[in-house]
């Protein structure tokens, strides 16, 4: 039978309450109580079950981790990997995770408010960003401590978010291709949404801009082909695979007819040939530092919120050639 807080009294002699007072480790309570209520637990083998830490802390020590309400995420390698640096992160402060996921922000919305309301977590890590979301919006408007993974477009200064410098990765991919010799430079994307993209884009056109080279912007669905581009900068690796398909069927090779950089260094950048070059964002470290900054959010409380910049490293493959 398990040993209960009324056991704990009856051998230390106190009443059950002075118990509970020492477990929260109130300042009402004597030293010399609270050594022998202590001593008492440790004879009896005393142990506090989940519900009652959570009670005497305040604290559930988990952090929700939400994921974008999307329906194949098993096709983004980003969230399995950012999701294992989290867990193990957590594991290293001692701390548990709990995951929120939706096919829908409405389904979404309601897991987060159930997590939140029944004190199963602390808060949120969420891995999406870009405009505002009803999740964001309810987080905000409830004082729910949470972080992003990513940059939001609105409300900047009243969020705590971790991400790469975007902007950057987009003119650094261009200003290897031009190294390269490439004057005509295509972006790739299969989605205009986000702030990824658009911060991607708006870095690859401003040093296109600056280098006096063409660009253009090019869409990929079921019309995708190319013009005189002799070199792509694709929004990710898993996109890049399906280019290369499609480049293939139209009969051009990878580099010698066109070179590819991409983004995230994912496994799919070792898998396939030629092998990409592309940029690693330093996932692991993403996932470390948002796991930080919510614990600094959450026992700290501070009264400003920041960006964390994680650097990137160009990773040179096979998949770009000179001119």
């Amino acid at each position: 039978m398990a040993v209960t807080i009324k056991d704990v009294a009856k051998k230390a002699g106190v009443n059950a309450s002075t118990v509970s007072r020492v477990i929260k480790d109130s300042s009402e309570i004597s030293d010399r109580t609270k050594t022998k209520v202590r001593k008492a637990m440790m004879e009896l083998g005393y142990t506090r079950n989940a519900a009652a830490r959570i009670l005497a802390s305040g604290k559930a020590n988990t952090i929700g981790v939400v994921f974008p309400p999307v329906l194949d995420k098993s096709s983004q390698p980003f969230f399995m990997k950012i999701l294992t640096a989290i867990n193990e992160t957590a594991r290293k402060f001692n701390v548990s995770i709990a995951i929120a996921t939706g096919h829908t922000q409405t389904d979404l919305k309601k897991q987060v408010r159930m997590m939140y309301s029944e004190r199963r977590v602390d808060g949120f890590i969420v891995l999406y960003a870009g405009k505002t979301d009803i999740i964001r919006e309810y987080l905000l408007g409830n004082s729910i401590p949470f972080v992003l993974v990513g940059t939001p477009s609105e409300q900047q200064n009243e969020i705590t978010h971790i991400d790469n410098d975007n902007k950057l990765l987009g003119r650094e991919a261009v200003r290897h291709l031009a190294t390269l010799g490439h004057r005509n430079i295509a972006f790739v994307t299969d989605t205009t949404d986000g702030e990824v993209f658009s911060e991607r884009y708006q870095g690859f056109s401003e040093e296109m801009v600056s280098q006096n080279l063409t660009k253009s912007l090019v869409k990929f669905d079921r019309s995708f082909s190319i013009g005189r581009e002799t070199a792509l900068v694709v929004m990710d690796d898993v996109l890049t695979l399906k280019v290369m398909e499609r480049l293939n069927a139209l009969g051009f090779r990878v580099p010698d007819d066109i070179s590819i950089i991409t983004y995230n260094n994912s496994i799919f950048g070792t898998i396939t040939h030629p092998f990409l070059t592309t940029f690693d964002i330093n996932v692991v470290r993403l996932g470390q530092a948002a796991v930080e900054k919510f614990l600094d959010l959450l026992n700290n409380n501070p009264s400003y919120h920041e960006k964390t910049v994680i650097p990137f490293e160009l990773i040179l493959r096979e998949s770009t050639k000179a001119r």
